[in-house]
């Protein structure tokens, strides 16, 4: 019989509406599971409701046993739940997801249950993009980042590697988002310029931590009603995270964004290896990385 990997991605579970690196790692499942020849049942689910959905499929009796579950957390709260509800019952990797909790699990997850982790090296995104921003920053540029939700261990990363990158004499400024997508990009936006647009600014750059959310913000910061603040933003360069083909790359090259920075899925990354220890008894990497690169190769000035 071949192996059954439940994958939970996040997003809405009524209308699969997902970002595009979402998208994207659907899509790599699926071509990684007919090369492996495995079975996968792919669900979406926002973070708060990932165990939820977790549970309702442990429970279905009347479904075949699952061999292990893929999933990408949207919460490091998220990420002990379900540790806590899987250990011992089936195969886990998680997807761009960390805490010390993992370390814990993995000494007494099961003799024969496949155990580990795949990531994007989320502080090397954000070194890229900090370097794309120097590149593009004069002496004294001033850079507004458009971060994902800060109970997201990736957006953390990412923030901290841009913020180690930058140049000191960067002026930096933050705005905090609630998720991935673009109206969560215009909302970050719109709170961070209701308390600056009174005071003396400048915003050369803006950084989002993903394409959607750069978007968000662009749309948003052409909008503000101050004619002069407009044009600042309008020159302003934007930057991107995921160049997902179907999107974020199309947008680089038709000139709506500056730059971005590759974030490649790492589904079928966590099909391979359980693929290998089931075949050969191979452990999982309790710590995969797949590496980010920048696009364009080159950066627009």
């Amino acid at each position: 019989m071949p192996k059954r990997i439940l994958i939970l991605l996040v997003g809405s579970a009524d209308t699969k509406k997902a970002d595009a690196y979402q998208v994207l790692q659907e899509e790599s499942a699926i071509s990684e599971a007919k090369s492996a020849g495995v079975i996968v049942e792919i669900a979406f689910a926002p973070g708060f409701d990932q165990l939820r959905v977790i549970r309702k499929r442990m429970s279905d009796t009347a479904a075949p046993p699952l061999d292990a579950v893929i999933v990408e957390p949207g919460s490091v709260t998220s990420t002990g739940l379900i540790l806590k509800e899987l250990k011992g019952r089936t195969g886990l990797v998680l997807l761009n997801a960390w805490s010390p909790e993992v370390d814990e699990y993995a000494r007494s997850w099961g003799a024969r249950l496949p155990f580990g982790t795949v990531s994007t090296d989320h502080a090397q995104l954000g070194t890229i993009q900090g370097q794309q921003a120097n590149a593009m920053l004069a002496e004294g540029g001033q850079l507004l980042c458009v971060t994902g939700p800060q109970r997201s261990s990736a957006a953390v990363e990412r923030l901290e590697g841009l913020r180690a990158t930058l140049r000191p004499d960067v002026t930096f400024y933050e705005a905090l988002s609630g998720g991935w997508i673009e109206d969560d990009g215009a909302r970050a936006f719109d709170s961070w310029y209701g308390l600056y647009k009174t005071r003396t600014f400048r915003v050369d750059v803006i950084a989002a931590q993903s394409d959607e959310l750069a978007v968000g913000a662009r749309a948003a910061a052409e909008a503000v009603a101050n004619p002069g603040h407009r044009e600042i933003f309008r020159k302003a360069k934007v930057l991107g995270v995921d160049a997902c083909p179907a999107f974020g790359r199309k947008l680089v090259d038709a000139g709506r964004l500056t730059a971005s920075v590759t974030t490649p899925a790492n589904t079928g990354e966590a099909i391979r290896a359980l693929r290998k220890f089931w075949e050969s008894g191979l452990p999982l990497a309790l710590k995969a990385f797949t590496n980010p690169t920048p696009y364009p190769p080159t950066v627009k000035r």
